[in-house]
């Protein structure tokens, strides 16, 4: 009869381990293994835009935002900047549409190793050409456009284009220097 008992409760026993039946309180919860995301980090993006007549610098101007870079190692979203002017375009018979002229700047940005980020962004500037005219004449616009991606070096300016302007000696430089924001 004890050889019976023992048998019945080692098959019990085989069986309980086979099925994964838990013992009372003989183990711990089980762990969930969850991803360790590291925190986001955010840059100050300063873009400098530097206009040159004949090698000589005549005017600066410096755009600076914000992007938060997501933990998982993806492009951030496109962020936007825009300032100007709205101007109004004589379409006849005492009607107008308006166009922005100024700086527009879209940027994303994707952090990599060794003091790096790559960046994608897309500078437009636009100013009047010429004298300004009082509707219902329409006014020239002068416009330069670069779209650049690029790796550059954290706290470090890096020029992302240069372009000459068609219609003039002027001469527009594009710099970007890219700061990680102390948290």
């Amino acid at each position: 009869m004890r050889k019976k008992v023992l048998i019945t409760f080692t098959l019990v026993l085989l069986v309980m381990s086979v099925a994964g039946v838990p013992w009372a309180g003989a183990q711990e919860p089980a762990k969930q293994s969850e991803p360790q995301l590291k925190p986001a980090d955010t840059y100050k993006v300063e873009f400098t835009v530097n206009e040159l007549d004949n090698g000589k610098k005549i005017n600066a101007r410096v755009y600076s935002m914000q992007i938060r870079a997501e933990a998982v190692p993806r492009f951030s979203d496109m962020k936007r900047l825009r300032v100007g002017t709205r101007v109004p375009i004589s379409t006849g018979h005492d009607q107008f549409q308006y166009m922005d002229v100024g700086m527009n700047i879209d940027c994303r940005l994707l952090p990599m190793t060794n003091s790096k980020v790559a960046i994608g962004t897309s500078l437009e500037y636009s100013s009047l050409g010429g004298e300004t005219t009082p509707a219902p004449q329409n006014p020239v616009i002068r416009n330069v456009r670069s779209d650049v991606e690029a790796i550059v070096l954290l706290d470090k300016p890096t020029v992302l284009a240069e372009m000459d302007d068609v219609a003039s000696t002027h001469r527009y430089t594009f710099e970007v220097k890219v700061t990680k924001v102390a948290e």
